[in-house]
């Protein structure tokens, strides 16, 4: 049979416990009546976009595809000097060269400045 100081700390146990609990669940409603409020700000929010959020957004990205174009012309640049060139490749530089070569010389404006030098 328990002393009656055993139940005394029970019971205070017991109340510490109720007094969690209760406190928990307040907590939790706060939670809940905060998150609802966020979402109903972030709702606002998206709901009154001003023309100048659409024209920063815009701005935003051309700005990122700017940034991709470059890194792609970099990025295939530098594959192409730790490539070696195919002859394939060869035959196509052999190619362009070839059409720039007739192209300066079938020059029908002499007087234009873009006269053939060849």
């Amino acid at each position: 049979m328990p002393s009656g100081g055993a139940v005394v700390v029970a019971a205070r146990l017991e109340r510490v416990l109720v007094a969690l609990a209760v406190q928990g669940a307040q907590l939790d409603h706060r939670l809940e009546r905060l998150e609802r409020r966020v979402d109903d700000a972030v709702d606002n929010s998206l709901e009154h976009a001003t023309y100048a959020d659409l024209l920063e957004v815009r701005v935003h990205a051309a700005k990122v595809a700017a940034d991709l174009a470059r890194v792609t012309v970099e990025l295939r640049s530098e594959i192409d000097q730790h490539t070696p060139p195919t002859a394939r490749d060869r035959r196509a530089q052999t190619l362009a060269e070839t059409i720039i070569d007739l192209s300066d010389s079938l020059d029908t404006r002499p007087d234009d400045g873009w006269a053939a030098t060849a």
